[in-house]
């Protein structure tokens, strides 16, 4: 205040600021997106986590140690878990919040996905767009260099490229045909026994949490949204479920998100 503000460079301070609390650059951040977990996990990963001064500063922050490691409801630990996975979406051109609004007897869908946010930033600061951070990337790069050491390479390699080649996943009855078909076949071409495909599958893409992102309700129809949380928080599906009030029938749709971002991750990583 007082000066004339460039905001070119406070546009940077904050894209940089924002990518500098990415669980990719800090230890806080990444303990904070892998939680919940057990003490002994946690004391085996982290070790620097078992002083008594890096716990009182993690307790501080909202994360409670106990026969779990958690996130405390309400924390400043929940709302940078939070922060964390809208800033992958949104340095990586990912969709943040969309609605469905009643349109006659259906439902009309208002938002899409985020186009040339990065390209904007890099505009707008006269930066080189690949000088633009891109968390979610970084975060992938780590994840697939993890996961790649415990199944290996061809396994855990293979399996995202065969996710975003069939890219969408419809279903129209409670058995998910389409989607277990495709599980069956990628199990097979990957060669994993069925134990290490169910760790695969938690590890990249359900982990068993999922996140309600929005619903609709128009007409005979209601349509609920969520985004699937997976154990290290790849998070590469959007889960739709369209449920017609007559119930005779739902549908069901799995869609993949961060495409370009993990196409860049898996060629990097194929090197």
């Amino acid at each position: 205040m007082g000066e004339r503000a460039n905001v070119k460079e406070h546009v940077l301070n904050l894209i940089n600021a924002l990518a500098n609390l990415s669980p990719s650059r800090s230890i806080i951040s990444q303990l904070i997106l892998l939680l919940p977990e057990k003490p002994t996990v946690i004391e085996h990963s982290y070790p620097e986590c078992s002083s008594h001064s890096v716990k009182a500063v993690m307790e501080s922050l909202g994360v409670r140690f106990g026969d779990r490691v958690e996130r405390e409801k309400n924390s400043f630990a929940e709302a940078l878990y939070k922060y964390v996975h809208k800033t992958f979406d949104w340095l990586d051109n990912e969709l943040l919040h969309w609605e469905y609004h009643s349109y006659g007897s259906g439902l009309t869908k208002i938002g899409d996905k985020m186009k040339e946010v990065r390209s904007s930033l890099a505009k707008l600061t006269e930066t080189h767009i690949d000088s633009i951070p891109n968390p979610y990337l970084e975060w992938a790069k780590l994840v697939l260099k993890k996961l790649s050491s415990i199944y290996g390479q061809s396994k855990i390699l293979g399996f995202l490229k065969e996710l975003l080649t069939h890219d969408l996943f419809i279903d129209r009855d409670y058995e998910r045909k389409s989607w277990q078909s495709f599980l069956n076949e990628v199990k097979t071409s990957i060669r994993a026994n069925p134990a290490e495909f169910e760790e695969i599958l938690k590890s990249a893409v359900k982990g068993g949490e999922r996140e309600r992102l929005c619903k609709g309700s128009g007409g005979y129809l209601d349509v609920y949204v969520f985004l699937e949380h997976s154990k290290y928080h790849l998070d590469p599906l959007i889960y739709e479920m369209y449920t017609y009030r007559d119930h005779r029938r739902s549908e069901y749709e799995y869609r993949v998100r961060h495409k370009e971002a993990l196409k860049r991750a898996l060629e990097e990583a194929s090197k």
